[in-house]
C-alpha cells in the first residue's frame, strides 16, 4: 500500500524540475587545457628522447663514413715508393724459432737464448746479430741482413770467412794442438738469415769453453773489403742436463766401437764415440771405419735428427774420436739404441753416394756394433 500522499508526490516533482532547470558551471576549458598540456609534455619528452637517439645514430654513421672516406682518400695518395717500403717492413720473428732445429726452437720458447740488437755496417751492407744460445755443447748465433729485392745471393752465400775470438783469444786456442774444425754455417729462417754454430773439443783433447764469455765475431762478406766485427755476450743458461760415461764397446772384424759419453740438454743430445782399429792399421785408409756414422734411437724406435758432427784423429793413427750432435729428447727415455752404419758408394766412384728412392744416401747398419743402454738407472 502506497502511504505517500499526493502532496508529497507533487513536491518531489517540483524539486526534480528545479534541479534539472538550474544551470551548473563546468570549467571545460581549464580541464581540456590541463589534459592537453599534460599530453603535450609527455609526447614532447618521448619525442626528445627519440630525436636525441636519432641524432646520435646519424652522427655515428656520418663519422664512420668520414673515416672510411678519409682512409680511401689517404690510401689513394700513397706513392708507389711508400707502398713498396710498407711491403718490405719485416714481420719480426725469431731465427731460432723458424730455422727447423728443435733444440733452438726450445731455446727460444723457454727463454734459454739471449736476445740481442747488435749490428755493424760496411759499404752499405748491414749485418745483425739477433740472438745467441750456449748449452755447454754448442754455441749458436742467429745472424741476418735487411731484405733487399734485388739481392740474388743468400746471406750464407755472401759469407766467405768467419773468425771467432773468446775473451780476445782465437777459438783455435781451445782446440787440440791449436786447431779446430767445429765451425758450421747453417740455414736460417730465410735467405736473409743464417745460423753460425761452433763447438769446443773438450771430448777430443781440447779445452772446454767458459760458462760465460765475450765472443768476437769477424765475418768477411764477398764484395766488401773490411770484415764486419761484432761483440757478443755469451752465457750458458742451462741448468737441467744429464751426463753419462758408459764406456761400452762392441767389436766387428778389426773395428772396435766405443760409446764414451752421452750428454742430454734441452737443446742438444751429444754423443761421443771412439773407433779403434785393433790391428793398428792407419785409420784414414780403412774403407769402413772412415765412412762410419751412427743413428740414435729412443726406446720407442724414434730416430733423432742429426745436426752436425766433428772428429779428430792423429796423423797416421789407428783411432778416431767423434762428437755427434742430435736434436734433443722431449723427455729422457728409459733406454737408447745406437746403430753404427757405413755409407754406400757407387762402384768405382768413391765419394759418390748410392741414393734411395727419396734421393737420400743409402746406408748399411752393422748389427755387431749396435749398443743399447739404459738411461734412467745411470742418472
Amino acid at each position: 500500500m502506497n502511504t505517500r500522499s499526493k502532496l508529497e508526490d507533487k513536491e518531489l516533482e517540483q524539486l526534480e524540475r528545479f534541479i534539472r532547470e538550474t544551470p551548473i558551471e563546468i570549467d571545460l576549458v581549464n580541464r581540456t587545457m590541463n589534459k592537453y598540456e599534460s599530453s603535450r609534455y609527455t609526447k614532447q619528452s618521448e619525442s626528445s628522447r627519440i630525436s636525441k637517439k636519432m641524432r646520435q645514430r646519424v652522427m655515428m654513421i656520418t663519422a664512420s663514413a668520414a673515416m672510411i672516406f678519409s682512409f680511401l682518400f689517404v690510401t689513394s695518395l700513397i706513392s708507389p715508393t711508400m707502398a713498396a717500403t710498407i711491403k718490405q717492413v719485416p714481420v719480426l720473428s725469431s731465427i731460432f724459432k723458424l730455422a727447423g732445429d728443435l733444440g733452438l726452437q726450445t731455446a727460444d720458447e723457454k727463454g734459454l737464448s739471449t736476445k740481442l740488437h747488435a749490428s755493424v755496417t760496411h759499404d752499405d751492407f748491414t749485418l745483425n746479430v739477433s740472438e745467441v744460445v750456449f748449452d755447454g755443447t754448442r754455441v749458436s748465433i742467429g745472424i741476418e741482413r735487411p731484405h733487399k729485392e734485388d739481392e740474388k745471393e743468400t746471406l750464407s752465400d755472401r759469407i766467405s770467412n768467419i773468425e771467432l775470438f773468446i775473451n780476445g783469444n782465437p777459438i783455435n786456442s781451445f782446440g787440440r794442438e791449436n786447431s779446430m774444425n767445429g765451425i758450421f754455417l747453417n740455414p736460417g729462417k730465410d735467405n736473409d738469415s743464417a745460423i753460425i754454430e761452433f763447438v769446443d773439443e773438450r771430448n777430443q783433447g781440447g779445452r772446454p769453453f767458459p760458462e760465460q764469455f765475450d765472443l768476437t765475431l769477424s765475418t768477411t762478406i764477398t764484395g766488401i773489403q773490411n770484415p764486419l766485427i761484432i761483440d757478443i755476450p755469451v752465457e750458458n743458461k742451462i741448468e737441467d742436463f744429464v751426463t753419462l760415461q758408459p764406456n761400452v764397446s762392441r767389436d766387428y772384424d778389426n773395428i772396435r766401437f766405443t760409446v764414451k759419453k752421452l750428454e742430454f740438454t734441452p737443446i742438444t743430445t751429444n754423443l761421443t764415440t771412439q773407433i779403434d782399429l785393433t790391428d793398428n792399421s792407419n785409420f784414414t785408409q780403412s774403407p769402413i771405419a772412415k765412412h762410419m756414422g751412427v743413428d740414435f734411437f729412443d726406446d720407442q724406435g724414434n730416430k733423432l735428427k742429426l745436426i752436425n758432427g766433428n772428429g779428430w784423429n792423429a796423423t797416421g793413427g789407428s783411432y778416431q774420436i767423434m762428437d755427434y750432435r742430435f736434436h734433443p729428447f722431449e723427455s729422457i727415455p728409459k733406454t737408447i739404441t745406437l746403430k753404427p752404419y757405413v755409407q754406400l758408394y757407387e762402384d768405382n766412384q768413391m765419394g759418390v753416394y748410392q741414393l734411395d728412392e727419396n734421393g737420400e744416401p743409402k746406408i748399411q747398419y752393422i748389427p755387431e756394433l749396435e749398443v743399447t743402454l739404459p738411461i734412467n738407472s745411470q742418472k
